[in-house]
């Protein structure tokens, strides 16, 4: 009766934690003793018999490091494909007997957050590491989801092999690994990391979206009803650390210049649009921009499923809520930024323009919010057709409320700034920078095309303005000031110098 009951939790998948209470609090050691005998059967053959690495000779080997002091990663290529093949401690019995004891003793005493822990970076003891490995739901997924150079990962029920996106090698796109999991094992790990999740996922609801603490976002389809391949999972993580505007430019993903340019669009609250292909980096780049923005400002993020982090106490951060039960009302973007513009925001995000959310922004900047948004696009033409075009149906007069389209993309091996765009008052593109056609960006190239900023500056005080910034932003790049909390300081220093400046001036 006991094992059967077990057996069906593990059909269903409930988080391996409520199954382990059940062992801490049982009644009566036979009780006990018999969870225990049959999870550890069950455990051992899901976690020796149900995923496997494959053998890979590797050629070159390009990088190699540690995770959590236990698991050999190493990165090469074999037969002209890269591959991402680890080496990790493999599960005994006694191993699963040895987690199992520790589980007891810990629920007893308190609820362990997994990934706080496991993100705190100690190298683990390998009883340690098959601990989280078993407990946290993700099974052998967790080298993946604990190295921070991985961006995302991919699986699928059909062949089971892992792909990731790797920091390092963006630019090739997506790398196999050795791992490769039981078709078996695919849906139950979708499921666990759906429910972890805290989403619904079944056969008649296949789909599912959501994100785990905030920075792992999760997508997952669920059996053969949609999908031909059956079940696949894909997890994007968000970096451990932001991405300021300093660490864009020491990385050459954006000129000095061009950053101060995009301050004081920033400043004067225009709408700057962020384009590009999958995986170029618009997000990054968003995130990056608002860490320019003074912590005594109020900022209004909208996101589908958060990805960018606040840097202030003034921001709220709103996510879509996605109808699942018939009780409970989905929010969509459109709805949250109506709401965010009674809120008096200074600035307005918005993660991703996708509908007739588009439309309010073109009141909000009109009503002189600072908007900030992203758009998949590959060219900066290509973002006012997907603007003008339905389901968005921005009318073309009125286009000129955008200020600036900067268009990311993947240029030779990095990810980097290739154009930016005004849209000038009558609503053509005016080229600001062309990294096609530019060896060199200067400030005379924004003081001779920018329109935008020419409107609110003589050609004196922009150019003041622009090498003024820009000269600051190299002086805290050369000092290494790359932490979101240190360039907030010198953010808040920077214009604190400014005002104290002015009232002297004003005084005298």
């Amino acid at each position: 009766m006991e094992k059967n009951k077990i057996k069906s939790f593990f059909t269903s998948l409930l988080p391996l934690n409520f199954l382990f209470k059940i062992l801490v609090f049982s009644s009566t050691n036979r009780t006990r003793s018999s969870f225990t005998s049959s999870v550890t059967s069950l455990l051992l053959e899901l976690y020796t018999e149900k995923y496997k690495y494959e053998r890979v000779v590797l050629e070159d080997v390009l990088e190699y490091y540690k995770l959590l002091g236990v698991v050999d990663v190493t990165i090469g290529t074999s037969n002209g494909e890269f591959y991402y093949v680890i080496s990790e401690p493999l599960i005994t019995q006694s191993d699963i007997y040895t987690v199992l004891q520790s589980l007891q003793r810990r629920l007893k005493n308190i609820e362990e957050d997994d990934l706080k822990i496991i993100e705190a970076e100690r190298a683990l003891s390998t009883s340690e590491y098959n601990y989280y490995k078993i407990h946290s739901g993700f099974g052998p997924l967790l080298p993946f989801i604990v190295d921070e150079k991985i961006e995302d990962i991919s699986l699928s029920r059909v062949n089971g092999r892992v792909y990731v996106v790797h920091r390092d090698f963006s630019w090739y796109g997506w790398i196999k690994s050795n791992v490769i999991i039981d078709p078996g094992f695919v849906d139950r790990l979708a499921m666990a990391i759906t429910r972890r999740a805290r989403k619904h996922l079944s056969v008649t609801q296949p789909l599912a979206e959501g994100s785990i603490k905030g920075s792992i976002r999760v997508s997952v389809v669920y059996g053969d009803t949609i999908s031909a391949h059956g079940t696949s999972i894909v997890v994007r993580k968000k970096p451990s650390e932001i991405w300021t505007i300093t660490r864009l430019i020491n990385e050459g993903v954006i000129p000095t210049e061009l950053a101060s340019y995009l301050w004081l669009i920033l400043e004067k609250r225009g709408w700057v649009i962020i384009a590009g292909p999958v995986g170029a980096g618009k997000t990054t780049l968003l995130q990056a921009v608002l860490t320019l923005i003074p912590p005594n400002k109020k900022v209004v993020i909208i996101e589908d499923v958060p990805e960018l982090t606040a840097t202030s106490d003034l921001w709220d951060v709103l996510a879509e809520r996605v109808e699942v039960f018939q009780q409970v009302s989905p929010i969509d973007s459109y709805t949250l930024l109506k709401f965010a513009l009674r809120r008096r925001p200074d600035y307005v995000v918005i993660g991703e323009v996708r509908g007739v959310e588009a439309r309010l922004l073109v009141q909000a900047s009109r009503l002189g919010h600072g908007v900030l948004n992203t758009i998949h696009a590959d060219s900066v033409e290509s973002v006012i057709q997907r603007l003008t075009a339905p389901p968005i149906s921005i009318p073309r007069n009125l286009l000129n409320n955008i200020w600036v389209i900067v268009l990311m993309s993947i240029h030779g091996n990095k990810r980097r700034v290739v154009k930016v765009s005004e849209v000038s008052s009558e609503g053509s593109l005016i080229d600001i920078y062309d990294a096609g056609k530019l060896e060199y960006f200067s400030v005379d190239h924004v003081l001779s095309r920018s329109e935008r900023l020419r409107q609110h500056y003589d050609s004196e005080s922009l150019s003041r303005e622009l090498v003024e910034r820009a000269l600051y932003l190299q002086r805290l790049v050369s000092r290494g000031v790359f932490q979101q909390y240190d360039l907030a300081l010198k953010i808040t220093e920077y214009y604190s110098t400014r005002l104290h400046s002015t009232i002297r001036v004003e005084g005298v």
